[in-house]
């Protein structure tokens, strides 16, 4: 009898079959969904019983979030590591990369900052970082209000003038390393900085202070951040009685400002004592899948920070939560205290005691308190990462009603069938007609869902062509043929119609040399084994082949397809199930000018230069038939869970012509999806069948939504198109040069810096890199 958890996930019993057979060594697991994509990552001590654990037929510990990933499971990777430690780094890594939908992680690091001080340099300098600390410079942080830790840094200036023109800190570094005195870099008649004017330089480009006196700025600054602030406060006292007794009011209270707000952050230290350690105290709490983090940093017996970390991902206990943020979040903060207080005791703590030694260079342990001030503390962070939690789920809660009324609002106004859940914007973005590209960008549930965008480098328009609608043309159809496009489905289709596929036999091969002969395709080198067949009964009825060159060329050759099957694409379907067999690298063509859009719906594109001996043969092609080169990247066409979802409408950036555009590649692909035209100008909005814009309501949620899809989609396809132009700028004239490549353009701009300094330089400078040949080319398109 099947369980009814078994009827849910049919995969379940092979999957408990294969466990079997996996080795009991530490390790990381994936566990994968039907398409692939990795819905959890994990490690273990022993690989085998971890994941026997998750396909226990009558196991009722299992949580909601578990149990719905459960339901999901198609199939497993493993990779064992030597020791548990190994399996902890590797599975860190790998969550940041993956970012799986079922494991507790930390936000993108990008919304962290950290205070990075380059104390390895004899003139150290202080400044903003995200993602993490350099190696070999010190660090504090992460601060998650980029305003407070600037305003920070602004006031530790007034008090301790540490901020050094970036001119004047090279200078005197690069001086240092030279072996010179750095004190006769600058002098008091240096010309001075514009920041030394308005008082944001401490004055090292007018030789103001010495190396030692700078050193000291910095080294306050850094016992600031580390909560020693008597020395700052005393600073300031003094600074203040001076400017009141030489009757500098205004300054007196600018100072006494600032030594208020000194004040103030003494006083939100929660607790303090005498112990004089430093602990870092971390608050986890879990509220319907959902986890937040609160990290207390006591440095010298004192609170002095309070970090507020909302996690993304899901999870069901705080025991799972601490277990994949410990080792995520201290493997970007520099700051590593000796004892970490902690809620839960884990299954693998000796294993993050020793990552942590390891990254801090001294012991560093877990700790669960029962009783005493850490435990009142724990209970304190606990509370307040409850409470901030319970904050975030009434937002979360207010934002997805709305959501749910706009997209209600929206199936109705539309009169569509179903709610739409995903919807999709599109937009064409160029610069005067060249750099054309375009956008894709998807909503979920109402929610951007960046990681569902995809950009389209438009390959249909000549350089200086504006043409909005075909390059929209363009856009969905390469998008929604990822739908059309089912090798499983559409062999089914033909063999309904008699016809099957398969590999040449070697009695076949006279037929197709005859055939090859006659049509005059490419007669080299014919072999079986590089074909791929179609056939009526017995008789061939179109072919195809992929050679393998010497120098590991490859390139699709020889498509034929009998007379009366032309125009059904029954080619296009021969060379993708050829190209489907390749698992890596890149497939070149030579091919006919009129034949380039045919190729490029196959996922064949454009290019100037191909490998060497492709351009042998095109240049030994007869020169009345206009060839263009063009290759298929096997990497860019794996599957893409984003393309290959349907979406439940379609939102095009501009008016009826755009709407019309998308309806006829809609019926040319035998497509059916609600499709909308949002216009720019008074933001109509147009639907098939329909001459006149559709009526929002004022301050309807619908149209704010549309709006904020359209203008992301214009935001994303600019975006894409800045990229490329900031990437291509300056070397669209050594594209055009024949006969140099990608790597001698690479060396060329390496040596001499730009296009103009290649023009400019002597032909023995050139010739140390190009032949005398290639030098003559470039000088006669240059």
């Amino acid at each position: 009898m099947v369980s009814i958890r078994e009827s849910i996930n049919p995969h379940l019993p092979a999957l408990r079959k294969r466990v079997g057979k996996v080795p009991q060594n530490p390790g990381i697991y994936r566990w994968l969904n039907e398409q692939g994509e990795v819905l959890y990552v994990g490690k273990a001590k022993n690989l085998r019983s971890r994941l026997r654990s998750y396909l226990q037929v009558q196991d009722t510990s299992v949580g909601p979030w578990k149990l719905s990933m459960r339901r999901q499971l198609s199939d497993f990777d493993i990779t064992v590591t030597n020791t548990e430690l190994e399996a902890l780094v590797l599975e860190t890594n790998l969550i940041k990369e993956k970012k799986p939908k079922y494991n507790v992680l930390m936000k993108d690091d990008k919304n962290y900052l950290y205070v990075q001080i380059s104390l390895q340099d004899p003139y150290p300098a202080i400044g903003l970082v995200r993602r993490g600390i350099a190696p070999g410079t010190k660090g504090f942080g992460p601060y998650t209000g980029a305003m407070d830790i600037a305003q920070t840094l602004d006031m530790l200036h007034g008090i301790f003038p540490y901020r050094a023109c970036r001119k004047s800190v090279e200078a005197l570094n690069r001086a240092c390393a030279k072996g010179k005195n750095p004190e006769t870099v600058f002098n008091r008649e240096s010309t001075p900085c514009l920041e030394y004017q308005i008082g944001q330089c401490c004055g090292l480009c007018v030789g103001a202070l010495t190396q030692q006196e700078y050193r000291t700025a910095i080294e306050q600054v850094m016992k600031f951040l580390r909560g020693e602030r008597a020395a700052a406060i005393e600073k300031l006292q003094q600074r203040m009685q001076k400017a009141a007794q030489n009757h500098q009011f205004e300054l007196a209270a600018q100072l006494r400002d600032t030594l208020e707000a000194i004040e103030r952050l003494e006083e939100r230290q929660l607790v303090s004592d005498t112990s004089g350690e430093d602990i870092d105290i971390i608050g986890m709490a879990v509220m319907k899948g959902h986890a937040q983090a609160l990290v207390l940093r006591q440095r010298d017996g004192r609170i002095i920070d309070e970090i507020a970390l909302p996690l993304a991902g899901t999870c069901d206990s705080e025991e799972e939560a601490l277990a994949q943020f410990l080792p995520q979040f201290y493997g970007t903060t520099p700051d590593i205290p000796p004892l970490i207080v902690i809620g839960r005791s884990l299954e693998e703590q000796e294993v993050l005691d020793a990552w942590l030694t390891e990254k801090r260079s001294s012991t560093v342990k877990l700790k669960r308190p029962e009783r005493g001030r850490k435990a009142e503390l724990l209970a304190l962070a606990q509370k307040n990462a409850q409470e901030k939690l319970k904050q975030l789920e009434t937002a979360w809660e207010a934002a997805a009603k709305k959501t749910e009324g706009a997209l209600s609002e929206l199936k109705d106004i539309l009169t569509l069938e179903e709610t739409p859940k995903r919807i999709e914007g599109y937009d064409i973005s160029h610069l005067s007609g060249t750099e054309t590209v375009g956008s894709m960008v998807v909503a979920k549930n109402g929610k951007a869902m960046s990681d569902q965008y995809r950009s389209f480098t438009i390959r249909t328009l000549k350089e200086g062509e504006v043409d909005d609608y075909k390059a929209l043309r363009e856009v969905l159809k390469r998008r929604l043929l990822h739908l059309v496009h089912d090798l499983k489905q559409e062999e089914k289709r033909w063999k309904e119609k008699g016809i099957t596929f398969g590999r040449a036999r070697k009695n076949e091969m006279q037929t197709i040399e005859t055939t090859i002969q006659e049509q005059k395709l490419a007669p080299d080198d014919l072999q079986a084994k590089d074909f791929l067949v179609a056939r009526r009964g017995k008789t061939i009825v179109g072919f195809a082949r992929l050679y393998r060159y010497k120098d590991a060329t490859k390139m699709l050759k020889s498509l034929w397809i009998e007379e009366k099957f032309r125009g059904a694409k029954l080619g296009q379907f021969l060379c993708r199930k050829l190209l489907k067999r390749e698992k890596k690298g890149k497939i070149y063509l030579l091919t006919s000018k009129d034949l380039e859009e045919y190729y490029g719906e196959i996922g064949f594109r454009y290019i100037h230069e191909g490998p060497p001996l492709m351009e042998k043969m095109f240049r030994n092609l007869p020169t009345k038939t206009p060839c263009i080169r063009m290759m298929y990247d096997v990497k860019e066409h794996r599957n893409d869970t984003s393309l290959s979802t349907k979406p439940d409408l379609l939102v095009i950036d501009g008016g009826k012509g755009q709407l019309s555009t998308a309806l006829a590649v809609l019926k040319e692909l035998d497509l059916k999806f609600p499709v909308i035209g949002l216009a720019k100008r008074e933001e109509e909005v147009f639907v098939p069948g329909n001459a006149h814009p559709l009526v929002f309501p004022k301050d309807s949620q619908a149209k704010f939504l549309l709006m904020r899809l359209r203008n992301e989609a214009h935001r994303f396809a600019n975006a894409h198109r800045e990229k490329r132009l900031s990437s291509s700028a300056f070397r669209s004239q050594l594209d055009s040069v024949p006969g140099i490549g990608a790597t001698l353009r690479t060396k060329l701009l390496t040596r001499f810096g730009s296009v103009t300094a290649i023009k400019a330089a002597s032909d023995e400078e050139i010739k140390e890199i190009l032949t005398p040949k290639q030098l003559k080319t470039l000088r006669e398109h240059l």
